[in-house]
């Protein structure tokens, strides 16, 4: 059997290399405009790596995305249409799970509604697949909307909170990660992690943050699901 998820890693792990690949994906976009795909890479990369030693394993396992290095990405065919995706992972030549990556940084409250229905799509396409889904989506908070500043809200995570007690049903993300840093525009710099003590969120809220959102949480209970997709038809 597949072994348990390791526990998350502390201190210098995966929090520290979370936060270098935000900020160096936070200077591309500072440096290549909003448009540029260049502030994918450094994350594109960073999850690669995460996924690489949660599997553990990497003769066994092809993880594919885009990285400063490698600008390739998998297209992969969906129950309803083919997709382009960030991180795929295979093995034996068969897609065992995608995960995708979003880094909001600016304008996020008149989008906040289509990035849920273009996850929720995009979740049903692969997991309809016998894919296993994952989605990590990060914040910077406050967020940057043209010349005033936005704060999350509980509203704001309420959404995601619910979508994760739909687990059972194919329109929800097998696993889910959600990560908050607060940025220094006049330095233009990220500068620490934004944790849900520094939110205004019920204890249930924080909870969720800090336990089923967890991004340190997400990689080994990733690959655990990894793992048992591969020993099912």
């Amino acid at each position: 059997m597949p072994e348990a998820p390791a526990a998350p890693e502390s201190g210098s792990g995966v929090h520290d290399r979370f936060l270098d690949a935000l900020r160096r994906s936070y200077a591309a976009f500072l440096s290549a405009g909003p448009r540029s795909t260049e502030k994918l890479a450094p994350l594109h990369g960073w999850v690669k790596d995460e996924l690489a030693r949660s599997l553990r394993d990497p003769e066994k396992y092809t993880i594919i995305g885009q990285t400063a290095e490698t600008r390739s990405e998998k297209k992969v065919e969906g129950r309803y249409y083919e997709k382009r995706v960030d991180i795929s992972v295979e093995s034996a030549g068969r897609i065992l799970a995608v995960v995708s990556v979003k880094f909001i940084l600016s304008s996020y409250r008149k989008n906040a509604i289509n990035y849920l229905e273009q996850q929720i799509g995009e979740t049903a396409n692969l997991r309809r697949q016998n894919i296993v889904y994952g989605n990590l989506f990060f914040l910077t908070n406050p967020i940057p909307s043209g010349s005033k500043e936005e704060r999350l809200t509980p509203k704001d995570l309420r959404r995601y909170l619910r979508l994760r007690q739909d687990h059972e049903h194919i329109h929800s993300p097998d696993e889910m990660g959600i990560g908050l840093v607060e940025v220094d525009p006049v330095e233009r710099t990220v500068l620490r992690r934004t944790g849900p003590e520094d939110l205004p969120l019920d204890d249930d809220a924080r909870s969720a943050l800090d336990e089923e959102f967890s991004v340190e949480r997400f990689f080994p209970k990733m690959a655990l699901r990894i793992r048992l997709k591969e020993l099912s038809p």
